[in-house]
């Protein structure tokens, strides 16, 4: 395990949500919540940069109040109800997006539609329902995906096992497509990403890279990953991923990233 240099100003920490922080049963590990309170109050700003809806982390991370969120994968950045930074679909690609995934009959595919006030879906079924319930809380079903009367910042698909790659190839967008996980490829404007987003966190905070400590594991975090000096891949993480970061973490399932800022909280309170 690498470690963070214990006399480093660390003022941010921005951490990817599965296959990164949450454990092998997909839950935030109970031992996060002491790591989270000792990173406060040393003045660290504790940042979940995630595919999810930003309704869904406010929920999982209530109990810390209004922090600032990373939310549908950089396309909006909240503190509370305060909007920090948002990128919005021009609504003809919108229903590019939504007739191409309507299209893919081959596909166990099913279309989240990422607005401002919720999530939209026309599909309906309790196996979809199911697989979209743990990344979107907040979610309206709809007869027609085109009657949606919303700022869109984000699409994502929810596909089968196995199907991502062809779901990626099928969507030739005017966006940036990317897969985000084993059953999600996501849809935005181009370059706009985690990283955008955290680069205009930073700003905000007057947080510099160097202070700055993110750990990811899919390629969706690429991004974010480069604008730290304290970049950690997971042990699991894809190799992109780990070609990228300067660190590593050990793997979620043995809670790899409370045991890197355990390391430092520890040893930096000895300097």
């Amino acid at each position: 395990m690498h470690q963070i240099d214990p006399q480093a100003d660390i003022k941010l920490v921005a951490v990817d949500m599965d296959g990164t922080f949450l454990d092998g049963d997909g839950q935030i590990p109970d031992a996060a919540w002491e790591i989270i309170a000792q990173l406060q109050e040393r003045g660290v700003a504790f940042v979940p940069a995630s595919g999810r809806q930003f309704e869904t982390l406010r929920t999982q991370f209530a109990r810390l109040g209004d922090i600032p969120i990373i939310a549908e994968n950089g396309t909006v950045v909240m503190q509370g109800d305060r909007e920090l930074y948002s990128n919005v679909i021009d609504p003809a690609s919108v229903a590019e997006m939504v007739d191409t995934v309507r299209e893919q009959t081959a596909l166990d595919a099913g279309v989240v539609l990422c607005g401002r006030r919720t999530a939209y879906v026309e599909r309906s079924d309790g196996a979809f329902a199911r697989a979209i319930a743990p990344y979107y809380r907040a979610v309206q079903v709809l007869e027609n995906l085109h009657r949606v009367d919303d700022d869109i910042i984000k699409m994502a698909v929810n596909v089968g096992t196995g199907q991502v790659q062809a779901m990626a190839q099928a969507l030739k967008l005017p966006l940036q497509v990317v897969i985000s996980g084993s059953h999600w490829v996501d849809a935005m404007n181009h370059s706009v990403h985690k990283g955008l987003a955290l680069e205009r966190l930073q700003e905000s905070l007057g947080v510099s890279p160097e202070q700055t400590v993110v750990f990811g594991d899919y390629p969706n975090d690429l991004e974010m990953l480069g604008r730290a000096h304290y970049s950690f891949a997971m042990a699991n993480a894809h190799p992109l991923v780990a070609d990228a970061a300067n660190f590593r973490a050990p793997a979620n399932t043995e809670h790899g990233v409370l045991q890197v800022l355990g390391a430092y909280l520890g040893s930096s309170a000895r300097h």
